[in-house]
Formats: structure tokens, sequence, C-alpha cells
């Protein structure tokens, strides 16, 4: 009698501490290039799509920490790949934290990389973009998919829980016939490797396309306040 009255006390303590340290909540890290930064039309850092998505989580009472810190404007794919590969670390509130541990823990990734590593090769290329052959868009295309395939991989065996790829839209300033035959091949390219490794591809191309005030200044790429709004309530819409 006396064993199972202990065993029965042993269960319900082993409940109570599960309980009161068990959370659903989540562990929220964003990663990336000026996007996942919220570099704003003028240039400015500012709240980008991650800082309108955790504030969601928080007033969902949800969110149980949320790190942007790993995010640097102009980042290439190879760049953070390197930075994975190196195990980067970062201090946060005092503390030291490696890219890999927060990989590990993290809930929900949203990553936003690719399109400086386009528009480098099209500023490399010997032809404006308008005369760009198809064989060039492929060139172009498929060395950037490549990289993206050797950056997941490299995620996938730290990050096992939901990643959120952001996906691209044309920053260009005039778009032509061969803009959307590179953006069209990039994205369908993209959402096959997107699959291959369980991440979702959050599609923003024709949001962008019908909404001109999205990019509202012409001498560079980066998007409005609103396109940050749009995107984390997207996201919100389609995976929260």
């Amino acid at each position: 009698m006396k064993k199972i009255l202990c065993l029965l006390i042993i269960c319900l303590l082993v409940y109570i501490i599960y309980y009161f340290n068990h959370t659903d909540k989540i562990n929220y890290l964003s990663i990336g290039d000026y996007l996942s930064v919220g570099i704003d039309s003028n240039g400015n850092t500012n709240y980008g799509y991650s800082y309108y998505l955790a504030n969601f989580l928080k007033d969902k009472d949800i969110l149980k920490s949320y790190n942007n810190d790993f995010s640097t404007s102009n980042t290439r794919i190879i760049d953070l790949k390197n930075k994975l590969e190196k195990n980067w670390t970062i201090t946060q509130n005092g503390k030291t934290l490696s890219f890999k541990k927060c990989l590990r823990e993290a809930n929900l990734i949203t990553l936003s990389v690719g399109t400086d590593d386009i528009l480098n090769e099209l500023t490399l290329s010997t032809v404006s973009v308008e005369n760009l052959s198809n064989k060039e868009i492929t060139t172009i295309v498929d060395k950037t998919i490549d990289e993206l395939d050797s950056l997941f991989k490299e995620l996938r065996k730290y990050a096992k829980e939901d990643i959120i790829f952001i996906g691209f839209y044309n920053p260009l300033e005039e778009e032509t016939l061969t803009s959307e035959r590179l953006y069209t091949y990039l994205i369908s390219k993209t959402k096959e490797l997107t699959k291959k490794y369980n991440i979702e591809y959050l599609d923003i191309y024709n949001l962008f396309k019908k909404n001109k005030d999205y990019i509202d200044n012409p001498t560079n790429i980066y998007p409005t306040t609103e396109a940050y709004q749009m995107i984390a309530t997207k996201i919100i819409e389609n995976y929260l």
C-alpha cells in the first residue's frame, strides 16, 4: 500500500512540475536580410514584418521570446550560411546567444534572403535586364537556387520546427517581360525547393505587383511600412 501511495505521489509531482514548466508559447526567430531587419523606403532601420508579427503573438499571449538580432542588411545567401557554419554569436540582454542554439530552440522561424543575390547577378551581367536571354535567366536563377539549397540543408540540421520563407517581389523600377520571366522562374524553383525541406513559401509577388505604393522610393528597393504590415498580416492569415 505504501509503495502504491509513494508511486502516486511521484506521478503527481512529475505532473505538477510538467504543468508549471510546460508552455505552448512560441520562441520566434527572424533571420535574413533587409526585410528581416526592417529597412524602410527611406533607407532607415524601422519596424519590419517580424516586429508586427511578434507584437501579434505578444498580444495573443503566445510569445515566449523574439529574436531579430541575427538579421543584417545586405545579407546574401552565402553570408547567412557562413554565419551558421561558424556558429555566429550575439549578445542580447547581457547573454551570449549562438546561432545554432537559437535555431534549435525556435518554434517559429521566418527567413528572407536571396534578393541581394539576384540583384548582384543582374549588376554583374554584361547586358541590361530587358536584354537577358532565357539561358542567362536560367543561369542566374539556378545559381541562386543552388545556394538556397545548400543553406536550407544546413538550417534543417538545427531547425526542426516551422520555417516560413518570405517570397520574392520585383524591386526593379521598371517591369518588363524579361523581368517577369526571371521572377516567375525564380519563384517556381524556390517553391519546389521549400517543399523539399518542408519550408512554407509566403508568396508576395503579386501583392507588390498590384500595389505600387509598397515601394514608393525609386532610389532604393526597400518597402514601405504598409508593405511590412502586409507581410506580417499574410503570415498570420496563412500560418497562425
